[in-house]
């Protein structure tokens, strides 16, 4: 019967809690569903030096924080079981600082200890890690419940935007640069821009995967995974916002006002060019706070206009 309440009070715990099975990121492998660690033991101490003085006082002085070394333990399942295992040993055995994170910690290891058992001739590989964690002052508060919404409403105003501009370009318009009067090669169709395979259709397909991660519902902080997803689709949504500031505001230099298409053109590429200039504020923006979920140092605007 106690088994039996146990495996009851397991299942509820990890329906009430479902972000403790979070996905853990070690270096450039990521343990999922059944390789997230049963355990994760964490902890530390207040380095004190306590001075003695005449008459049984003492004066203590707090030197920081001495962050005790993590300690998992898990197991690697399937076909894949003992050459996971062995990924994670070949990081031991280099000694270098790798990134972590889950369980709402995030930063660089150091692989301290790792072992591996195998079982059920290699398709069972439990494991037991001990990571070493550097030292760090503590951070301000967050609330990243509060960053993973502006996340997603900065993806999707980003992405009505661009919507919007897109579907207000005629499809028959600009297709040739001949028609606006100017020399075939310096101006870039609309269509082009706009298309399949465009810069502005890269943008949306980003945006799109971004807005629904970040309203998916899970905090972004608890899921390395979607992090990833994130700065992923805010990296593809950027690079075609670029491109398509650069080509819009090189056809409004080189488009002369000349006849009904050339004006028509003008306005097309005007309006593409402020959505793409609007859209980049936002996503440099959502990628700031993606930053700050992940801990991580933000690099710079992924948009510059």
């Amino acid at each position: 019967m106690s088994g039996t309440l146990t495996a009851v009070e397991t299942a509820i715990g990890a329906v009430g809690r479902a972000y403790a099975s979070a996905p853990i990121m070690l270096g450039g492998m990521i343990l999922t569903g059944i390789e997230v660690p049963d355990r994760l033991q964490v902890g530390g101490r207040q380095m004190l030096a306590v001075h003695r003085v005449i008459g049984g006082g003492r004066v203590i002085d707090a030197l920081g924080n001495d962050p005790d070394r993590l300690e998992l333990s898990g197991r690697f399942m399937g076909p894949d079981a003992q050459a996971r295992a062995q990924a994670v040993e070949r990081m031991r055995i280099a000694g270098v600082p790798v990134a972590f994170s889950g369980a709402g910690l995030s930063g660089m290891v150091w692989i301290a200890q790792f072992a591996y058992a195998y079982e059920a001739k290699g398709a069972i590989c439990s494991y037991r890690l001990v990571l070493e964690r550097a030292s760090d002052s503590p951070a301000a508060a967050v609330d990243d419940t509060v960053l993973t919404g502006l996340v997603g409403s900065d993806a999707t105003q980003a992405l009505t935007g661009i919507t919007s501009a897109v579907a207000g370009v005629s499809s028959g318009a600009f297709t040739l640069a001949g028609q606006v009067g100017t020399i075939v090669g310096q101006v870039t169709p609309v269509a082009t821009i706009v298309g399949t395979g465009g810069a502005l259709a890269s943008v949306m397909t980003g945006l799109s995967r971004v807005s629904a991660a970040a309203q998916s519902g899970v905090d972004l902080a608890t899921v390395p995974v979607s992090i990833v997803s994130v700065t992923s689709g805010l990296a593809a949504a950027g690079g075609g916002l670029g491109t398509a500031i650069g080509q819009t505001g090189a056809n409004l230099e080189s488009i002369s006002p000349v006849n009904a298409s050339s004006l028509n053109a003008l306005v097309q590429n005007a309006g593409l060019l402020s959505a793409s200039v609007d859209a980049g504020g936002l996503v440099n923006r959502a990628a700031a706070n993606t930053a700050a979920l992940g801990n991580t140092v933000y690099a710079g605007p992924s948009v510059s206009a």
